[in-house]
C-alpha cells in the first residue's frame, strides 16, 4: 500500500490533467545522458528488510520502460562510457537504466522486463553478496529498528521515538547516523543497535542476493555487469590502501567468474561525503574506465568527470511524477521534479 500522495506527487497528477507534462514532452529534448539508478523491485510490503531501496513494482518498471522507450534512445554501457571518456555527442537525449546491489529480484523481475523491452540494464555487484545468504547492514539495521522491544532508544548522539516518529522514518533517521559516522566497521554499530533496541540481528532466511549462475545469465541476455565493490562499504571512511582493495578484489572476482571485462563501478551509497577525489584516483588506478555516483545530475558529454558519472534514483514515484520527472529532466538538462 502506498504513502498518501506527496505534494509533489499531487502537483504531477495536476500537470497530467492539464496536460503540462505532454505539452512540456513537446519541447526537444537536450542532447544529454540521463542515468537512471534502481534497487529493488517488487513488493516493498512483503520485504522485513529496509523497504526504503524498493524503487518500483514489476509493472511499476514496465510502465517506466515503456514510456521512456517510446520518447528516448536507450544507450549500453559501452556507448556510455564512450560517451564520457570521449565527450562524444549524441542527436538526442539518451537514456542509461542501472540496478545495484544485485538482489535476486533484479534477475528474477528486472531481467525479464528489460530482456522483453530489448532494452540493457547495468547491474552493479558486490562480490562479497553474491552467491551467499548475507544480509547486508543497511537491511539488518531495519530489522533491528523494525523489531525493536524499546519504544524508545539512544544511538549515539539520537535519540529515537519509534511511537513518536513511526518505525519507516524511525529506520531512515537510524540509517543516515551510519552513514555520517560510519568507520567502515558496520559490525560495531550494529552491535551497538542490538544492545539499544534489545533486538538481535536477522539469523537469515529467504536468500536476498543472486547467485553467481545468475548473474551470468544477465550477461549472457546482453545485460552489462560492473563493480559495486567488494563489501559495499562507504568507500570514503576507508583508507585508501582498503579502498584500492575493494575496488581491485571486486574487478577481478567478476572478470574471473562472469568471463568478462570490467571496467565500471558504482561507489557504495553514491553522496558526495561517500566517495573522495581519492576514491576517484584508486578507482582509475584500479583500471576502471568510469565511476558512478549517486546524488543525482545530468550527465553533459565533454562535461562530465569519468570518475563521477551523475545518476538519478529511482524511489517508487507515481506514474504522473515519473514521467513529468523524466520529462522536464530531459527538456532542460536542469530540474528533477
Amino acid at each position: 500500500m502506498r504513502m498518501p500522495l506527496s505534494k509533489r506527487d499531487l502537483a504531477a497528477e495536476c500537470a497530467r490533467y492539464i496536460g503540462a507534462t505532454s505539452l512540456l514532452g513537446m519541447l526537444p529534448a537536450k542532447a544529454q545522458l540521463l542515468v537512471l539508478d534502481y534497487h529493488r523491485i517488487g513488493d516493498a510490503e512483503a520485504c522485513p528488510y529496509d523497504t526504503e531501496v524498493f524503487s518500483a513494482t514489476r509493472d511499476e518498471l514496465d510502465a517506466q520502460v515503456r514510456f521512456l522507450k517510446r520518447r528516448y534512445r536507450f544507450i549500453t554501457l559501452d556507448e556510455a562510457v564512450e560517451m564520457v571518456e570521449k565527450g562524444k555527442r549524441s542527436r538526442s537525449a539518451t537514456v542509461l537504466l542501472t540496478f545495484d546491489d544485485g538482489y535476486v529480484d533484479n534477475y528474477e523481475i528486472a531481467f525479464p522486463v528489460l530482456s522483453a523491452h530489448g532494452v540493457q540494464g547495468v547491474f552493479f555487484l558486490p562480490t562479497a553478496f553474491i552467491g551467499t545468504n548475507h544480509i547486508p547492514w543497511w537491511d539488518t539495521i531495519a530489522f533491528i529498528v523494525k523489531n525493536s522491544r524499546k519504544k524508545v532508544f539512544q544511538i549515539g548522539v539520537r535519540k529515537v521515538d519509534l511511537g513518536a516518529e513511526g518505525v519507516p522514518r524511525a529506520v531512515r533517521s537510524v540509517l543516515r547516523l551510519y552513514k555520517s559516522c560510519a568507520d567502515g566497521d558496520s559490525g560495531r554499530f550494529i552491535a551497538m543497535l542490538e544492545e539499544a533496541c534489545d533486538s538481535a540481528r536477522p539469523a537469515g532466511g529467504q536468500r536476498c542476493f543472486m547467485g553467481w549462475e545468475e548473474a551470468a545469465a544477465l550477461v549472457r541476455g546482453g545485460m552489462a555487469v560492473g563493480s559495486h565493490t567488494h563489501r559495499h562499504e562507504i568507500l570514503s571512511k576507508l583508507p585508501e590502501a582498503e579502498q584500492l582493495e575493494e575496488l581491485v578484489v571486486s574487478r577481478k572476482i567478476l572478470e574471473e567468474r562472469l568471463g568478462l571485462v570490467v571496467d565500471t563501478v558504482a561507489y557504495p551509497v553514491g553522496l558526495p561525503d561517500s566517495f573522495s577525489l581519492a576514491t576517484q584516483a584508486m578507482a582509475e588506478k584500479a583500471g576502471y574506465r568510469a565511476a558512478f555516483s549517486y546524488y543525482g545530475g545530468f550527465n553533459i558529454p565533454g562535461e562530465t568527470p569519468r570518475y563521477d558519472v551523475r545518476r538519478v534514483g529511482i524511489a517508487s514515484p507515481t506514474s504522473a511524477r515519473f514521467r513529468l520527472q523524466t520529462t522536464l529532466a530531459l527538456a532542460t538538462g536542469k530540474y528533477w521534479f
